[in-house]
Formats: C-alpha cells, sequence, structure tokens
C-alpha cells in the first residue's frame, strides 16, 4: 500500500479510506471490477466517495476504464500492474478476456514512431462476440 501512498503524497492528496480501499480492491481483484463490486468491496466507503475516487484516479491516470456496452470495469493503470495487456470484451455477455501480445505492443510503436509521435500510455479494447456466446 506505500506505492499508492507515495503517489497520493506526491500529489498533495490525502490517503483517505475510500482511495486505499478502492486501489486495494483494485489490486487484489486482478480483472476488471464495475462500480458495484467495488462499492461490496469497500463496505466503510460510501457510493460517492467510490466515485469521486474513481473519478481522481482516472485524471491521475492510476485506473484504466474498461467499457462493456454502456458500463464501465474498472482496473489499475499498467503501471501498476505486474504485466501490460488489452481486452476482448464479449457485448453479449460482458466477459472480459485479458489478452497479451508482443506483437500488437510492436505494431502500436511501429505506428507512433512512423509519426513521430511518443506515446505515454495506451489501452487496446476489441468487442465482441465471445465463444459461449456464439454457440
Amino acid at each position: 500500500m506505500s506505492e499508492i501512498n507515495d503517489l497520493l503524497a506526491r500529489n498533495n492528496l490525502r490517503a483517505t479510506r475510500p482511495r486505499l480501499d478502492v486501489f486495494a480492491a483494485l489490486q487484489q481483484a486482478g480483472e476488471p471490477l464495475s462500480i458495484r463490486e467495488l462499492v461490496e468491496l469497500s463496505p466503510a466507503s460510501d457510493r460517492v466517495s467510490i466515485y469521486r475516487t474513481l473519478e481522481l484516479f482516472e485524471r491521475l491516470n492510476i485506473i484504466a476504464v474498461v467499457h462493456v456496452g454502456w458500463k464501465k470495469r474498472y482496473e489499475l493503470a499498467s503501471a501498476y500492474q505486474k504485466h501490460h495487456h488489452h481486452h476482448l470484451v464479449c457485448t453479449h455477455c460482458g466477459n472480459i478476456t485479458e489478452i497479451n501480445s508482443e506483437r500488437l505492443e510492436d505494431v502500436i510503436y511501429t505506428l507512433t514512431g512512423a509519426h513521430g509521435f511518443t506515446p505515454t500510455g495506451h489501452t487496446f479494447e476489441i468487442t465482441g462476440i465471445c465463444m459461449q456466446c456464439s454457440q
């Protein structure tokens, strides 16, 4: 938890219970969580505080948002995870599959480099129908 404490301190922000709870829940989950799941995993924090924490974390690039239809799910940004990954999102059941591809990363950096662009981060989601829903 010192990671989030240090980050908040560098931004002159307090380490409040909702901020610590949300970070811990996302760190332990290992998959994108819905607001409902975050509320359940953070019983000491109210829903409004969790929403405010998510807005703050998004501004600070602490979290990444995964869109599942019109709903959002949240996970820690790549800088706070063990490995960088992307998602396959089923538009039928909402299942999110994590994908890792060095070839995709190479293509992204080749494309950005060809335009003289220095990326500071990226997300990549492919929406479609998962194998279970297509049967």
